[in-house]
């Protein structure tokens, strides 16, 4: 049943047009932000640690904007069978990468929760080079097919974790055929340590650090951002990132994870209201 409304859902998103779509994310996340309050509290809490200077009302600015382009991210992602989800993307820097992958070793591109994540592995995959993101189950399993689904049908190329060494050997073939591999640094796993993270300790994914360690590739920040105004996006690479080894490989780990979390702290600096601040990182 769920398969089905989500189906459902997405066709009507995709038939009342982008005006339509703008008009239902402003009204959802105005419901969820103001009136049941879903994890209102959490997003202001995460901007007070992350933005101590910032003023109670524009915290709460902040993250009602937060709200509304999670929200229009989930309907462009449901209508994306109807109206093509990469197509108001736009790549700032494309030859940035073309130089890097010129090197022939691959990318790792560092991102995050920012902006409509689902249209930036669409849109580097059809407008730069074949890119798969690290991604986790989403909902139950008839959700999870629906996204796997659309996922497919947008060119979003993914790599699961199904069981212990798979994702690494996906990752190593990857990058071998020169490709990117794309690295969201806030999805957290139990157990991790908690590292500086807008000055404060935050829990915080190892996992590519590690990775990085055993398969070594450039290693390039990047973030899909909205065009404030209109319905464009824009993705962005920031200069690569330079790491040292030592003979530690844990505190190695831990120092190149804390260099992540800067990279993607100046990235969400940037745009703090397109950001997924419902994550709890500092609990």
């Amino acid at each position: 049943m769920m398969y089905y409304l989500l189906a459902i859902a997405g066709a009507l998103c995709g038939a009342i047009g982008e005006n339509g779509q703008d008009r239902l994310a402003r009204f959802i996340s105005w419901f969820l932000f103001d009136v049941t309050r879903v994890r209102r509290d959490l997003m202001i809490s995460n901007l007070e640690i992350a933005f101590p200077g910032m003023s109670d009302d524009e915290r709460i600015r902040t993250a009602r904007e937060s709200l509304y382009h999670l929200c229009l991210t989930m309907i462009e992602f449901l209508a994306s069978k109807h109206r093509d989800i990469s197509a108001q993307v736009s790549v700032k820097n494309p030859e940035y990468v073309r130089e890097i992958l010129a090197r022939g070793e691959g990318m790792y591109a560092v991102v995050t929760h920012l902006g409509n994540w689902e249209a930036f592995g669409s849109a580097l995959t059809r407008q730069v080079a074949p890119t798969h993101v690290i991604v986790k189950k989403v909902g139950g399993p008839a959700m999870n097919r629906r996204v796997e689904e659309l996922r497919a049908f947008n060119d979003f190329l993914t790599i699961k974790r199904k069981k212990k060494g798979d994702a690494f050997a996906a990752i190593r073939e990857a990058l071998t055929g020169n490709r990117v591999i794309g690295f969201v640094m806030d999805q957290s796993r139990p157990g991790e340590p908690k590292l500086p993270f807008f000055g404060r300790p935050a829990k915080t994914n190892t996992s590519l650090a590690a990775i990085w360690r055993k398969c070594p590739a450039p290693l390039v920040p990047a973030m899909l951002h909205r065009i404030p105004g209109t319905r464009r996006m824009e993705i962005e690479f920031l200069p690569e990132i330079k790491l040292e080894t030592t003979t530690d490989e844990a505190a190695d780990i831990l120092r190149h994870s804390t260099v992540f979390n800067g990279a993607v702290e100046a990235i969400i600096r940037r745009h703090p209201d397109q950001y997924f601040w419902m994550h709890a990182r500092w609990k």
